[in-house]
């Protein structure tokens, strides 16, 4: 926390990830919350570390705990970045976009439906268009049946397209965009050409239809921590 403080953050979104568990791995951060010897506010979300028991872990959290529980120091934020570990839409631009499997809307739609009834906010990790576009067909479909009352945010979105960028406006969703192309491009552009890098991500159309957007550093797994940099 000092280190974060150095750089002049006092406040930071921890998204989950890493083999958090909750609430077992949670105890330090409480602890420290308790002695009172937090120096940087942090908003925890809670994110599905067992493939296969997502829905489980969400119902579980459910009846534990509520957004915004806790105080300015320490809150609970919500569900994710990975509510599903079939909908695991990597980064790492060495590789190849991933391709889901079938199942994967199957297994992501109760979750957020449960999300949506419990007026859970929830953000997903969702680097390319194409995931995106999946994505936002589930979401669509739970806001047929039951209309989103919460907000929600797609993290990334290095190549959402205009449509897909309306689609979540339309939804009453945000983006979270980050600096990682200044640590990749070179990679990126090696997989998908010059002209696709040009607008990745594409800020100034987010801005200009009326998203919310916010920007961060994504630390520490692409990107430096540092804010400066972003």
């Amino acid at each position: 926390m000092r280190e974060l403080n150095r750089l002049g953050i006092t406040s930071v979104i921890d998204a989950g990830g890493g083999g958090q568990n909750y609430p077992e791995n949670y105890t330090v951060i409480q602890r420290l919350h308790q002695d009172r010897q937090m120096i940087v506010r942090v908003a925890y979300n809670l994110f599905a570390q067992k493939a296969g028991e997502e829905l489980d872990s969400f119902r579980r959290w459910t009846e534990m705990t509520t957004p915004r529980a806790g105080d300015a120091q320490l809150r609970m934020n919500g569900g994710g970045e990975n509510l599903t570990w079939s909908a695991g839409d990597f980064e790492n631009f060495l590789e190849s976009r991933p391709e889901f499997a079938p199942t994967m809307e199957r297994e992501l739609e109760p979750i957020v439906e449960l999300l949506v009834e419990k007026r859970w906010p929830f953000r997903l990790h969702a680097t390319y268009d194409e995931s995106i576009h999946r994505f936002l067909t589930v979401f669509e479909r739970v806001n047929g049946c039951r209309p989103f009352a919460t907000r929600f945010i797609i993290g990334h979105a290095e190549t959402i397209s205009e449509p897909n960028i309306e689609r979540i406006k339309a939804l009453g969703g945000g983006i979270a965009i980050q600096h990682r192309m200044a640590f990749q491009g070179e990679h990126f552009v090696e997989h998908y050409g010059t002209k696709a890098a040009e607008a990745t991500p594409p800020v100034s159309k987010m801005l200009a239809l009326g998203v919310p957007v916010g920007a961060g550093t994504d630390a520490t797994r692409v990107a430096s921590y540092n804010p400066w940099v972003c």
